[in-house]
């Protein structure tokens, strides 16, 4: 069920056999296992059923370092957390982000990737994704193509949840029994005593104070959120710092136009990059590293897509956005002046769709300029931090303070996929690379985004002197709380980490009802 804090309080001696902080993405879907699996669950989020003004004021952090934009507009306090917003792009991390590396140091996971083979595959269901095609050969196969084949890169697709909005996706689990959703629970504190915690203290808006108790706690926060809460003062210090790394080591992957591409064979060249949908689901085609390439160049990991840029792009986004609107059955979604929109843009409409029922393939304008956007690996002992700063929110919470940086090696990687992408796309393409790019110019770092990939700050590790979190996600210094968020993440790859961190979540349920 769901009700608000604001309007009610938990019934005296209402104690759950797990609390969990944060119903985005991890904290429903961790949920939903857990009441899958005949466990009371209670769900605290810190905003309301849709997202409000009031909601989003904690998150206003102090910058310092490079400009990171995901700090304020990549972190959505609203029931359904950043699914409400996100594209719902799913991939794995890649075997060799897990192992340790000996040219990158502090890499490596505590297991291998093998210990979420399974997990993966439980999250794709959570997804929505139960049916998509595992294998990227049989998706081309699907189109009558063959994958397209590189020497140093490996072409590979990723998939789009049908439904991104877990909140929606997971409604009838969410409103039915065993799970207890309390919108406007903002958590503020924890309850100790000695190693266990004994309740979550969540605070209204308005002033309203209420502990929660359980057997077990789950923080299911973004990352930066993650850091911000454990590094909150406390009387004591704080138990699960004693590595000292809390809040170090934050990493987003680096996202960033490195060439300009000019297609010389038009067919083959949409042929491999533009969007696929077949049997209902979407597939984008990407390139990346080999894991061999990384090893000989000693590289970070690295991925990249074709980004295009049209003057109509206005356009195709409504028009793909309204359509996505009235196939969902949302059509109390639309805006005033949609359907006019599509009406007003009929042979644009047209041209989509039919390449969308005669190809299976997105339509991107043949006079759209195109750039290599690389999505490149920060190192895992990256220089990048939160922190807190002086100033109060309107909980009472210290503020964040965000300190991002790009490094050499960073750097070095983006120019190296460049280069390679140059040669090994030759045949359809010239790749021209960013001049300050090429000349190792570090004011090229001031043109790079991040991706509102938010991970690291928790360092997962199997001991208390080493990391933040143990390799079952409970926190150290503590007996029965735990972290299940890009957070904890060791490494990070390049790729979108939802799905690891859902992957996680599957895994993290079936540790708890053991």
């Amino acid at each position: 069920m769901i009700r608000d804090l604001e309007r009610e309080t938990p019934a005296n001696g209402e104690r759950a056999d797990v609390c969990i902080v944060g119903a985005g993405a991890a904290g429903i879907v961790l949920a939903v296992e857990l009441a899958r699996m005949g466990k009371r669950v209670t769900l605290l989020e810190g905003g309301g059923a849709e997202l409000e003004e009031a909601s989003q004021e904690p998150y206003r952090s102090e910058l310092v370092g490079l400009t990171h934009r995901g700090v304020h507009t990549g972190r959505f306090r609203v029931h359904g957390g950043t699914t409400t917003r996100w594209g719902g792009q799913i991939l794995e991390l890649d075997a060799i982000d897990f192992e340790k590396r000996e040219w990158v140091s502090g890499s490596g996971w505590t297991f291998g990737k093998g210990e979420l083979t399974r997990h993966y595959e439980r999250a794709l269901e959570l997804e929505g994704l139960g049916t998509v095609t595992r294998e990227d050969g049989d998706v081309w196969r699907g189109l009558g193509l063959r994958q397209p084949q590189y020497d140093s890169l490996i072409a590979y697709l990723s998939r789009w949840c049908p439904e991104p909005n877990f909140a929606v996706l997971h409604r009838a689990a969410l409103e039915g029994e065993g799970i207890a959703v309390w919108l406007h629970a903002n958590a503020v504190g924890l309850e100790m005593e000695g190693e266990h915690v004994t309740g979550v203290r969540a605070r209204t808006f308005g002033g309203k104070n209420v502990l929660f108790e359980a057997e077990r706690y789950v923080f299911c926060l973004g990352a930066i959120e993650s850091s911000r809460f454990f590094l909150q003062p406390r009387e004591s210090g704080p138990p699960w710092n004693r590595s000292g790394l809390l809040g170090r080591h934050f990493q987003d992957h680096i996202d960033s136009n490195a060439a300009a591409v000019r297609v010389k064979d038009r067919g083959r060249f949409h042929q491999r990059f533009d969007n696929i949908f077949l049997a209902g689901f979407k597939y984008h085609p990407k390139v990346k590293l080999s894991e061999e390439t990384q090893r000989d160049r000693r590289s970070l990991n690295a991925g990249a897509t074709m980004h295009f840029i049209s003057e109509m792009d206005e356009e195709l986004d409504r028009i793909k956005s309204t359509a996505k609107k009235v196939l969902r059955g949302r059509v109390g979604e639309l805006r005033a002046g949609d359907v006019a929109a599509l009406a007003g843009n009929l042979p644009l409409l047209g041209r989509q769709a039919w390449r969308y029922t005669t190809a299976h393939r997105a339509y991107n304008p043949r006079a759209a300029a195109i750039q290599l956007r690389v999505h490149c690996e920060q190192e895992p002992c990256s220089s990048s931090s939160v922190s807190l700063c002086d100033e109060r929110d309107s909980l009472g919470m210290l503020r964040t303070r965000l300190d991002w940086r790009i490094s050499d090696a960073e750097q070095r990687t983006i120019l190296e996929f460049a280069r390679i992408a140059k040669r090994e796309l030759a045949d359809v393409a010239e790749v021209e690379i960013d001049t300050q790019l090429e000349q190792g110019d570090p004011a090229f770092r001031t043109r790079c985004d991040d991706s509102n990939h938010h991970m690291g700050g928790m360092r997962m590790a199997a001991s208390a002197m080493e990391g933040v979190v143990d390799p079952s996600l409970r926190l150290h210094g503590t007996k029965n709380c735990y972290v299940c968020s890009g957070a904890v993440f060791p490494t990070s790859g390049f790729s979108n980490p939802t799905h690891t961190v859902l992957a996680l979540a599957a895994r993290l349920a079936e540790h708890l009802t053991r």
